[in-house]
């Protein structure tokens, strides 16, 4: 395994959470990271937690502490997902690849069994490794959204003191 994630690199640190906003406010006011930019309740085309259908929804928020990335995850369902598997904390760490399928082949081959596989309704691939026995969280692996990651760091940047912790995806586009 630590081939395949010096391989990749890690993106992102994700955190499953009671609370969005609360978590927010903590980063932000504990740790200075933010602010995050809400995301809201992710509809997936197709969701599968442990090969099984699942309904799960979830809320997110994007953030940023210096050059790392953080997700907070609100689950918003009672479905069966890998947020729960784990209980509040830190949940993943984040790889990009150009071909997750190809990541899928190597992890599995390493071991390391799928946990989740999403597809989101944007079109986005995600797989969620079950890496705990090895690293005490899952691995998460989805294409490069650098776009993304680049205005949320400097969101994080750029962000003054009166800056709220949280704030809608409109903001990071431009809008209020």
């Amino acid at each position: 395994m630590k081939e395949l994630l010096n391989k990749y690199g890690i993106k992102q640190l994700g955190y499953h959470v009671k609370d969005l906003e609360e978590s927010a406010e903590n980063f932000s006011s504990l740790l200075g990271a933010g602010p995050f930019v809400d995301l809201g309740v992710s509809e997936p085309a197709v969701l599968k937690y442990r090969g099984q259908d699942s309904g799960m929804r979830s809320r997110c928020a994007l953030g940023h502490l210096n050059d790392v990335q953080i997700e907070l995850i609100q689950v918003t369902t009672d479905e069966p997902d890998v947020y729960k598997d784990n209980g509040y904390g830190l949940h993943h760490v984040c790889i990009w690849a150009d071909d997750v399928d190809k990541v899928v082949e190597e992890f599995t081959a390493a071991g390391v069994e799928v946990a989740m596989e999403m597809v989101s309704g944007q079109g986005l691939k995600v797989v969620y490794f079950d890496a705990r026995e090895q690293l005490g969280c899952f691995i998460e692996c989805n294409a490069p959204i650098e776009q993304l990651w680049q205005g949320v760091k400097a969101l994080h940047q750029n962000a003054g003191a009166d800056t709220p912790a949280l704030i809608p995806m409109a903001a990071l586009m431009g809008g209020k």
